[in-house]
């Protein structure tokens, strides 16, 4: 099984430290959103689109990213950080666009991280020391489940 993710992480590196730690726990590529076009999609299993929070959904670039290569034959999961770590509401878009386009979502994770955006860099950020351990092991849980779940769907 061949797993590739693409993450969109401009501010904290807060999202490459959960792909990072996946890769730990599966055959996982980690690409940034830069240099994932040079990848064939049709080489990988299962992609998964990660990035921050920006003002409730996943970064732009990889709205465009996974609108533009996701179809039928994909399979895919979803994550993210952000200062809240909520994540149904902010996932929904992003599920909802590989939905439209027939992908099967294997499912989506999310965790804090450190958010230093406008406001809250005058704090010195929300969410301080995340992703921390527990956020990177529970990832790692997120990325075994999602490998079952795709074992589970062969020949179907």
């Amino acid at each position: 099984m061949k797993i590739l993710i693409v993450v969109e992480s401009s501010h904290q590196g807060n999202t490459f430290k959960v792909a990072n730690a996946m890769a730990e726990a599966a055959p996982v590529t980690v690409s940034a959103l830069a240099d994932a076009s040079k990848y064939d999609f049709h080489d990988y299993d299962i992609v998964g689109f990660g990035s921050g929070i920006y003002f409730g959904k996943h970064g732009k670039g990889i709205m465009e990213f996974a609108d533009k290569l996701c179809g039928k034959e994909t399979r895919a999961f979803v994550f993210s950080t952000s200062g809240t770590g909520e994540t149904e509401k902010s996932h929904s878009a992003l599920i909802g666009l590989l939905n439209k386009k027939g992908t099967a979502v294997l499912g989506s994770f999310g965790c804090k991280g450190l958010d230093k955006f406008f406001v809250f860099k005058l704090l010195g950020g929300i969410s301080k020391g995340h992703p921390d351990e527990q956020d990177l092991k529970n990832a790692q849980s997120f990325i075994t489940d999602v490998m079952k779940k795709y074992e589970g769907m062969e020949g179907k």
